[in-house]
């Protein structure tokens, strides 16, 4: 490199360290004007348009760093970063052992490579990689909380508390260890220390928590004797509905409680909960109206503090009953064919390939004769269900004039109107099951497994007619569709 090229690199890094992204972004340009293949300039040039999230020029400046020295290590690092948030992992795991090969000590590229493995569901690999990070690097953070949920997703359950442990003790404010270490004891019904450790999940930037909202005392368990109590639900439908299961346990401690939930759930919830009011947006509610606030945690910590606290569950669901009895009419067409609504797929973020599976690996199920399937599955589904009904010879009901991504209420009275409901972990579920239904839930066996559906349960305290029938092997499906079938065939729809 020349010594002008030297320096020019030298000032516009400097630039760079500064936060004048814009100054060089000019410098780089100009070496790149006098020697368009500079490694460097190439580099740090990319990683300006990967952090604004332009991706593929991120991508193509760097690729062509890399063409001009095969060997830089930092590019291959920097590059794979940008793959992982642009969700190419293949192309990640490829850049990433290209960095291992060259630092064969480089602790956190064997982290980032565990996760890009567990990205894509190839878990022991993954376990081998944040074992050899954390041998690199012992107190490595990211490479514990990893590592722990690395044994989670394996079943080695017994190594999972001690890493988080091992963590804590150095770093007790830790936000994404104590999540996660909460969610660890709540699936092993070790209620008191998970719903304790809980509450830190409002910390997380991306926990749409209403925590620090309202200027009100969080409730403590304290007897309420007509105390105004404030709840208010979080993240999505399914959530909504289990923090509604522990409403009526809320409302017989003797207080006034107010919920305040999303829109689309306002309708159901109204109907659901007539000693309670229901309000939909913040700006509606009135701190000096209430002497406490709740959320699950407070509601879990307080109300389901063991199993026991549980009880025998019910339905506690209401759906519109003429809207209901219109689609079971419409659904059945005269004849009294069983209804056995289905839901294939799960949106939740970061998981939904573990927790979903394509409706065509149903066949088993859907072959089930003297059935009338009903689609209950969110989202655009058309063209699958058409394949299946083309490729099984069987017919889905699918009905166009419900959305249950705006409807909710619509959707209730769709879902109340099935003999049984059939579905992976997702949204339908927590309807079907506080609806009252029969419900055959198809659980993972890795990270889409959610703690609510505990370890090795088959039924579900939260709801009464939830039956769990869980994968074998994560990622395998086929044992939980073979045994679904074969309960559907036997199985006899209640009078």
């Amino acid at each position: 490199m020349s010594t002008v090229a030297q320096n020019m690199l030298d000032a516009a890094m400097a630039d760079h360290r500064r936060g004048d992204i814009a100054s060089a972004e000019r410098g780089y340009r100009a070496i790149l004007a006098l020697q368009p293949k500079h490694p460097d300039a190439l580099h740090l040039l990319g990683r300006i348009h990967g952090d604004r999230g332009e991706y593929e020029q991120a991508f193509a400046l760097i690729g062509q760093a890399l063409k001009a020295s095969p060997n830089f290590a930092d590019a291959h690092f920097n590059l794979s970063a940008y793959l992982i948030r642009d969700g190419k992992f293949a192309d990640a795991e490829r850049h990433l052992r290209t960095v291992a090969k060259l630092q064969p000590q480089n602790a956190t590229a064997q982290n980032n490579l565990g996760g890009v493995l567990l990205q894509l569901q190839r878990y022991k690999d993954a376990a081998v990689c944040f074992d050899k990070a954390l041998q690199l690097d012992p107190e490595l953070a990211t490479g514990l909380t990893n590592y722990a949920i690395a044994c989670e997703v394996e079943g080695r359950f017994d190594d999972v508390l001690p890493a988080y442990d091992r963590l804590l003790a150095r770093d007790p404010e830790n936000i994404t260890a104590r999540y996660y270490r909460a969610l660890t004891l709540l699936s092993r019904e070790r209620f008191g220390e998970g719903w304790a450790d809980y509450v830190w999940r409002w910390r997380r930037p991306d926990t749409a928590a209403k925590h620090g909202v309202f200027a009100l005392p969080y409730w403590a368990g304290e007897a309420l004797d007509r105390a105004r109590v404030l709840v208010w639900t979080e993240q999505g439908p399914g959530d909504e509905i289990l923090i509604a299961s522990m409403l009526p346990d809320l409302l017989a401690r003797g207080g006034a409680v107010t919920v305040l939930c999303s829109p689309r759930m306002t309708p159901l919830f109204r109907r659901s909960f007539p000693g309670i009011a229901v309000v939909d947006k913040v700006e509606n509610v009135s701190p000096a109206a209430f002497d406490f606030q709740a959320s699950l945690s407070e509601l879990g910590r307080y109300l389901r503090p063991t199993q026991e606290s549980f009880g025998a569950p019910r339905a506690f669901l209401q759906a519109d009953a003429a809207r209901r009895d219109a689609l079971r009419a419409q659904y059945r067409g005269g004849a009294q064919t069983p209804l056995v609504g289905i839901s294939w797929r799960s949106r939740a973020t970061g998981v939904e390939g573990e927790k979903s599976l394509a409706l065509s690996a149903w066949e088993p199920i859907l072959r089930t004769p003297g059935i009338q399937f009903v689609c209950l599955q969110y989202g655009d589904c058309a063209d699958e269900v058409r394949d299946a009904e083309q490729r099984f010879g069987i017919q889905i009901r699918r009905d166009a004039t419900i959305d249950p991504l705006t409807d909710l209420d619509s959707f209730a009275a769709q879902v109340a109107a099935m003999d049984l409901v059939i579905s992976v972990s997702n949204t339908t579920v927590h309807f079907a099951g506080g609806l009252g239904l029969p419900t055959w839930v198809m659980v993972p066996a890795a990270r889409g497994r959610i703690w609510y559906w505990f370890l090795n349960r088959t039924d579900s305290p939260w709801y009464a007619g939830v039956r769990l029938v869980r994968q074998a092997d994560a990622g395998q499906w086929s044992t939980a569709i073979d045994e679904v079938a074969a309960r559907l065939r036997a199985w006899t729809p209640a009078p």
